[in-house]
């Protein structure tokens, strides 16, 4: 006698799998995290394998036939597998960039002390090591990599008379807040704390008679001579560009602080 197979166990059982393979690509491939904090990915590991496991129980039940079955119920679920496989992640960051971007701007400090504040919740209180942090060359220029980047924002918000004079290279996205002046912008990288939905900018003022020459969300190295003002009730380190320039996109696309 043939078995009839039970349409809605099996949809249950498909659900789970492809939920569990999609996931898997994700760790996988590094894309987990354009979605969610690098922390996040051992509770990733543990659904993916999760769902496996309950796939292959499901589908050792839809060999047994049920009356009633409604698998039609069930479709709601495909449409989170769908929007993975057809919206790229690109425009998933770039609402996300335009979000935290937004969330900076209503905020009546700029975006250096809004992310500052941020930071000094998120971050550990006893700072980076010496060792994560940029030095400087023998031009006395320090020149801020791409992973010195969280350390280095989290040194110069915790002690800025320490950057006062100095000279500093680094590279990030062009932001600009509204009240800003034409030769003002900040070249940030984004924060991410959980997930794309809270990205914050950090970064510090800058201001160049060529800041109108970029647009918002160019990559750009600047290199330029810091100094401690107080701007909008605020002490924080501006930086007076001699050059800027051009850059290209940094591999990672987010930065983490250290907890």
């Amino acid at each position: 006698m043939r078995r009839k197979i039970n349409p809605e166990v099996l949809l249950e059982a498909l659900i789970c799998l492809s939920l569990s393979v999609l996931l898997l690509y994700a760790l996988i491939s590094g894309r987990a995290s354009e979605y969610v904090h690098p922390r996040i990915n051992g509770y990733l590991w543990f659904s993916s394998c999760a769902l496996f496991v309950i796939s292959l129980l499901l589908l050792s039940g839809s060999l047994r036939p049920r009356h009633n079955a409604r698998p039609a119920r069930f479709l709601l679920f495909l449409i989170p597998i769908f929007s993975v496989l057809l919206i790229p992640a690109g425009a998933v960051q770039s609402r996300a960039v335009s979000f935290g971007s937004t969330a900076a701007a209503q905020s009546a400090a700029p975006p250096s002390g809004k992310s500052a504040a941020a930071s000094s919740q998120a971050v550990s209180t006893t700072g980076p090591s010496s060792s994560a942090l940029p030095q400087e060359d023998a031009s006395g220029v320090t020149s801020i990599s791409d992973e010195q980047f969280a350390a280095w924002y989290q040194d110069i918000n915790k002690d800025m008379e320490k950057y006062e004079g100095k000279t500093l290279r680094f590279k990030g996205q062009v932001f600009r807040m509204d009240g800003f002046a034409k030769n003002e912008i900040v070249p940030v990288r984004y924060a991410m704390v959980c997930c794309t939905a809270d990205l914050q900018p950090c970064g510090i003022l800058c201001r160049s008679g060529e800041a109108s020459q970029y647009k918002d969300n160019d990559w750009v190295w600047v290199t330029g001579k810091v100094k401690i003002e107080t701007y909008m009730d605020q002490t924080m380190p501006v930086c007076y560009v001699t050059k800027i320039e051009k850059a290209e996109k940094a591999k990672a696309a987010y930065i983490y602080f250290t907890y």
